[in-house]
């Protein structure tokens, strides 16, 4: 059987899409059927993507032919399907109850930041071997977007939410990438923690750097040694941070 992680990313809407409809529809669907199905949804394709698309799933060992009908779901493609539904139904119930946290006391930043060293520790470790040149790319640009930003006296969350994300991409463990989206808490925090980080004049930028440099290398070990650290030293700051700031309007 193909490599059911063959060159697709399943979080990519067209796909799990396209899996939901075959399965819920009860037959198969051709290029032509699947372009309609998948714009009734909002997702906007060719005719030719959309069957490209199919034949992606098909490789990947998800769909298989069915007849002159076109393309249904394979066992793997049933348990893969399955597995994202739980994947997702946990993270919206834990979402649920995530929303009433307001992470602005000292306590709960601290405890996010424990939550998410152990959690982007292991993202990075993974993603060391995983991780392609562009996304390296993407890692570079978001240091640099920073660095302009803070020399201009701007909020650099954004660049550093990008940054954290790419890397919990590039880890290809969708579970893990979901609970740090979801303790991230859809950056709602990110331009406190940006905040401390400016006003105890530490250079978020640094840290980043090495962290690049180890995925760069492919160096797991040190990828995770490099994440820690960078974790620790924002936990650091927040906890050196006098309590009046950390209550401050979050202007630089």
């Amino acid at each position: 059987m193909a490599n059911i992680y063959m060159d697709i990313n399943l979080d990519e809407p067209r796909y799990i899409k396209l899996l939901e409809l075959i399965d819920t529809d009860g037959f198969s669907m051709g290029a032509g059927k699947a372009q309609e199905a998948l714009a009734s949804f909002g997702i906007m394709l060719s005719e030719p993507t959309a069957g490209r698309a199919l034949r992606d799933l098909e490789r990947a060992g998800l769909l298989e032919k069915n007849g002159s009908h076109g393309r249904k779901l394979t066992s793997e493609g049933k348990k893969k399907l399955s597995e994202h539904r739980i994947v997702q139904d946990n993270i919206e119930r834990a979402r649920s109850f995530a929303e009433s946290i307001n992470p602005t006391e000292r306590e709960e930043l601290l405890d996010i930041l424990t939550a998410r060293r152990a959690i982007e520790m292991e993202l990075a470790r993974m993603a060391a071997s995983r991780i392609t040149a562009p996304e390296i790319e993407i890692l570079r640009s978001a240091v640099d977007e920073s660095r302009v930003l803070l020399q201009r006296g701007e909020n650099v969350s954004e660049s550093d939410t990008s940054f954290h994300m790419t890397i919990a991409s590039a880890s290809r463990n969708r579970t893990l990438a979901g609970a740090l989206k979801l303790i991230w808490h859809d950056g709602k925090y990110a331009k406190k923690l940006a905040h401390v980080r400016y006003h105890s004049k530490n250079v978020v930028s640094d840290d980043h750097v090495e962290i690049i440099e180890a995925l760069a290398s492919g160096d797991s070990e040190e990828a995770s040694r490099a994440m820690k650290v960078h974790i620790d030293n924002v936990m650091r700051d927040v906890e050196n941070m006098p309590h009046n700031m950390l209550e401050d309007d979050l202007v630089f």
